[in-house]
């Protein structure tokens, strides 16, 4: 989600009950498998295009029962509809896209970074839930160490995000460990794109990107109060190099930066001071050694 004009703007935000959570938790499950799915693919060097990869996720989807949460969705900076389910960012020598990549016939080649971000949508009681995720991973070898770094760096972002937030702090705490984390480890964080809130309107539509804007780098005391309820995604975008300049390509989706970039989300709800991560994958490695209250 691209920042407001106004950094931290007076916002009216809708807390979720359980119900939410558990039809939440439904499409995360979807979004979870569906995004280990991809992940195999990629480490199993399968040479698949760009749209083949998003063809096989979008089938998934649609065989559980839900809807590819970003296909034709709509956005301010474009003036076309997201043509697929999953948004897969390619960075090598010859490109470097941050997010918002629209598949394309191109096959991943050795060293590739390959971002894949996806939703989906579960549709109960005519009404929509939704649970939103992404992660970065390699085609093959790494080009060298850094990239490597860059990745388990912007992931551990997403996790020590996960375990400062509590009712009754600000949302700002969120950026704050966030920034730190990646200055701390050589890297410099994406601060005009971020994390946001999830919800859905008085009519049970869901909607993907609500209010408030959560951001990569800010300060504990900023924002709104975390309250038992909340419910959104943490997304660090980590860049090597010391620019956060990024670019919009043509086609009004590519969002391409300077050097390197890696990018990792989790949907979450606050429940009685408790985490619940939504988007949960199996092979998820720093819960092993987290002492935070986090569950799936």
């Amino acid at each position: 989600m691209k920042q407001n004009k106004n950094r931290f703007q007076s916002e009216i935000v809708i807390l979720q009950d359980d119900q939410f959570l558990q039809n939440m938790m439904v499409a995360g499950r979807v979004v979870a498998d569906t995004l280990t799915l991809l992940e195999n693919l990629v480490k199993e060097k399968t040479k698949l295009s760009l749209i083949e990869l998003n063809q096989i996720a979008e089938d998934y989807i649609y065989s559980q029962n839900c809807y590819p949460t970003f296909k034709n969705y709509k956005s301010s900076h474009s003036r076309t509809e997201f043509p697929a389910g999953v948004c897969i960012s390619v960075d090598n020598d010859d490109e470097h896209t941050l997010v918002h990549g629209i598949p394309t016939n191109y096959q991943l080649q050795e060293h590739d970074l390959v971002s894949f971000d996806l939703g989906a949508t579960f549709t109960n009681d005519d009404k929509e839930y939704i649970a939103d995720s992404a992660l970065t991973t390699i085609f093959g070898e790494p080009k060298g160490q850094k990239h490597l770094d860059l990745i388990d760096t912007t992931e551990k972002c997403l996790y020590n995000a996960l375990s400062v937030i509590r009712t009754g702090r600000r949302i700002g705490v969120i950026g704050e460990v966030i920034y730190k984390t990646a200055k701390e480890n050589g890297f410099e964080v994406i601060s005009n794109y971020g994390g946001h809130s999830i919800s859905i309107d008085g009519n049970g539509k869901g909607i993907a990107h609500a209010a408030p804007f959560i951001h990569n780098k800010s300060n504990s005391n900023e924002g709104i109060r975390i309250a038992n309820g909340f419910c959104g995604a943490i997304e660090p975008l980590l860049v090597c190099g010391n620019s956060d300049k990024t670019t919009i390509s043509k086609n009004g989706w590519n969002i391409n930066t300077i050097n390197t970039s890696a990018h990792f989300e989790h949907s979450f709800y606050v429940k009685n001071d408790c985490i619940m991560i939504t988007t949960l994958r199996e092979n998820e490695k720093y819960l092993k050694t987290n002492k935070t209250k986090i569950k799936q």
